[in-house]
Parts: C-alpha cells; sequence; structure tokens
C-alpha cells in the first residue's frame, strides 16, 4: 500500500475515534443530534477505505494534508458546534474524494 494512502487511513481512522470519544463525552440531548451524522461519517469513510484498499482510488499528498488539518480541527474543538461542523467537514471531504 502507497505510504499516503495508509497515511491517509491513519489520521482518518484516529480522527473517528476522537469523534467517537466526543461522541460519548457529549450529554444525551448533543448525542441524539450527533448519532445520524457521525454514523453517516463511519459508513462514508467505511466505503473510502474499501475503495482505497481496492486499489481503485490513490490517496494524494494533499488528501493526507487535508486528513491532517480535519484531526488537528477536532483535537483543538473546545465546543459542541465545533465537532458538529468537523463531522460534516470530514463526510463531505470523503464523499466528494472518494465515493
Amino acid at each position: 500500500m502507497p505510504d499516503q494512502n495508509r497515511l491517509f487511513l491513519q489520521h482518518a481512522a484516529h480522527l473517528l475515534n476522537e469523534l467517537e470519544i466526543r461522541y460519548l463525552e457529549a450529554d444525551f440531548d448533543e448525542q441524539v443530534y450527533l448519532k445520524d451524522d457521525l454514523d453517516q461519517a463511519m459508513s462514508d469513510f467505511s466505503k473510502a477505505k474499501l475503495a482505497i484498499l481496492k486499489k481503485t482510488v490513490t490517496c494524494t499528498s494533499e488528501d493526507v494534508k487535508q486528513m491532517r488539518q480535519l484531526r488537528q480541527r477536532m483535537s483543538n474543538a473546545p465546543n459542541f458546534p465545533q465537532i458538529v461542523s468537523t463531522i460534516a467537514s470530514f463526510a463531505s471531504f470523503v464523499r466528494s474524494r472518494f465515493l
């Protein structure tokens, strides 16, 4: 597997793990609000991962850079609206680039 693919998948997996942790830490109303978007983002990533592993798509250094930025944004997200925004940005990026 090319290094760019590996790096992209690693950063995306870390981002999704952080999103899951933030989801679990959220209060009930926030969890209800996040649930569908988070599930869709995870589903989209699974499809993108499959495309990468089947070699129908190859990640670029720009893809890795974008995922690093999203991961950093998630690490620095101090509040609920920024978490929601990061989920939306992640899902949009994955859909537009890989699906």
